[in-house]
């Protein structure tokens, strides 16, 4: 699929969808939440959320009065409906930024950030030109002694997984530390059994860590 294609299939997802309907859909982002408190990151630190759709990671992390947040997604739609859902005051401290980080346009001209969080963005890309881009990315906007949360559809046996009639590619810890690479620490994980709206359960990978002293090399191209 297509990035313009994946892009209006998402967004015909959320304009048909209610939240709760999305097999993705979570209350809470209760792993997520339980993660971030290792980094222990004052309330200015950049933090960028990668796929956010209409993820509450953001919502709790408001009300602890984070002020300097990024939400980012392919769909237009999904980010309207995530701002329209906060309170005014709130929404005016993310910086809402519809982008494709297999085909980056703005991302890349941003300030680096602190901490990176993706919940299930990374397991839908498919193809590894997809997958090293977003690598790229990830390393041309996470600051040095930076945070990587990620979070993925675990391995398991049977039939290929699918999310929303979509592929995806599992990945357990091994698998995402050897993704990032030797400039990223593993410093904490855990696996979690996810519930959709229809009851299938789902177990997802959490994997957190930290940059070592490298930054940035040069300028987006």
């Amino acid at each position: 699929m297509t990035p313009s294609s994946l892009s209006n299939y998402c967004d015909t997802l959320y304009a048909q969808w209610s939240p709760e309907q999305a097999s993705w859909f979570q209350p809470q982002a209760a792993a997520s939440l339980r993660l971030f408190a290792h980094a222990n990151l004052p309330f200015d630190a950049p933090i960028v959320d990668v796929g956010s759709g209409l993820s509450p990671f953001f919502d709790k992390l408001l009300t602890q009065g984070y002020v300097n947040l990024i939400a980012t997604d392919l769909s237009a739609t999904a980010l309207h409906q995530h701002r329209c859902r906060l309170p005014p005051a709130q929404a005016e401290r993310v910086l809402w930024v519809v982008d494709d980080v297999t085909a980056p346009q703005h991302l890349p001209l941003l300030d680096p950030v602190l901490f990176w969080h993706d919940r299930a963005l990374l397991h839908g890309l498919m193809s590894a030109s997809q997958t090293a881009t977003y690598c790229r990315l990830l390393d041309h906007m996470v600051l040095a002694h930076g945070w990587v949360l990620l979070a993925a559809r675990a391995p398991q046996s049977g039939p290929p997984l699918t999310d929303a009639g979509l592929l995806v590619q599992p990945y357990g810890v091994a698998e995402l530390t050897a993704l990032l690479g030797a400039d990223y620490a593993l410093q904490c994980a855990l696996d979690e059994v996810h519930e959709t709206p229809q009851g299938e359960k789902q177990t997802y990978t959490y994997a957190l860590f930290q940059r070592n002293a490298t930054s940035r090399r040069g300028a987006w191209q």
